[in-house]
């Protein structure tokens, strides 16, 4: 019984220490161990209940930034095009090229997306002088003598020549005047408003004609039904390349003459009145920074 009292009064020690004393180790009958103080084990952070509504905000904020960037780009994507018309053959020769280099990065540093068409005979000044396009691209200084809708943008886009080209041995003319009192059979391309204002007091109208494409205009020279033919040198050179070599020999064709020297400028329609002096700024700075010159090698080598 004594043995076992002593028992039960260890056991009643270690209840007191052990059960009730949170850092009591159990040992050996009559002994109570502490236990060392531990550090706590770092734990993985906890995303709290709030943080999810949290993130959402944030996602909707950067949502509604993407959106507020992409409004504000639209106007940028969606430029407007101006459209500038010619004649077909002048679009297509080593003018028409030029004029579509410098007239497309021009209007890029005003911010405007470009466009340059051609359409066959007189049918690019109707739609310019209409409003149907915004322009003509390439026009004498005088044009707005008879051009009633449209302004000259007054810096040129370059120096240009009206040629008379023949087949006929023997004809040298020099400026317009030079067809007074002659007998020759004179034709013109139809829209070309230099020859068209100029031939008709120097040439007896019986002898005058227009024709509907420099590609006619030549072929018909050299077949013998007219004497001379007026074109701008850049659209003949063009053209020429063009003829059918095995019908239409154009060995027999010479220069006659040149009949206008002058420059060649960009008539805007009067809606793009506050363009006008604008694009002639641009012109000015791109022709300083040797561009335009650059612009007709790359012309010459397409």
């Amino acid at each position: 019984m004594e043995k076992i009292a002593a028992l039960g009064g260890a056991d009643r020690r270690r209840g007191s220490a052990g059960l009730d004393d949170p850092d009591h180790v159990p040992g050996d009958a009559g002994q109570t161990i502490l236990k060392r103080t531990r550090q706590p084990t770092p734990q993985p952070l906890r995303v709290e209940s709030m943080q999810p509504i949290k993130i959402r905000r944030l996602f909707r904020l950067c949502v509604l930034g993407m959106l507020f960037a992409a409004a504000s780009l639209k106007p940028c994507q969606a430029a407007e095009t101006i459209i500038l018309v010619s004649s077909q053959e002048t679009k297509d020769s080593l003018y028409g090229k030029w004029l579509d280099l410098i007239y497309t990065e021009a209007f890029r540093r005003l911010g405007y997306a470009f466009q340059y068409q051609g359409h066959p005979g007189g049918r690019a000044p109707v739609l310019a002088e209409n409003g149907a396009v915004d322009g003509e691209i390439h026009r004498p200084d005088d044009y707005g003598k008879i051009a009633k809708n449209l302004l000259r943008v007054e810096e040129p886009s370059f120096s240009l020549s009206y040629v008379a080209y023949a087949a006929k041995p023997g004809i040298a003319l020099q400026g317009w005047e030079s067809l007074k009192n002659t007998d020759y059979a004179v034709e013109y391309r139809r829209g070309a408003k230099v020859p068209e204002a100029a031939l008709p007091a120097v040439v007896k109208p019986e002898k005058l004609s227009a024709i509907a494409t420099a590609e006619q205009g030549l072929e018909k020279l050299i077949l013998g039904r007219t004497d001379i033919y007026i074109e701008q040198e850049a659209v003949a050179l063009e053209t020429l390349k063009k003829l059918d070599t095995g019908v239409f020999d154009a060995s027999s064709l010479y220069q006659a003459g040149v009949m206008y020297t002058g420059y060649s400028y960009v008539y805007l329609h009067k809606k793009h009145a506050a363009l006008v002096p604008q694009v002639a700024e641009v012109l000015k700075t791109m022709k300083q920074e040797g561009v335009i010159e650059r612009y007709k090698q790359l012309a010459l080598e397409k």
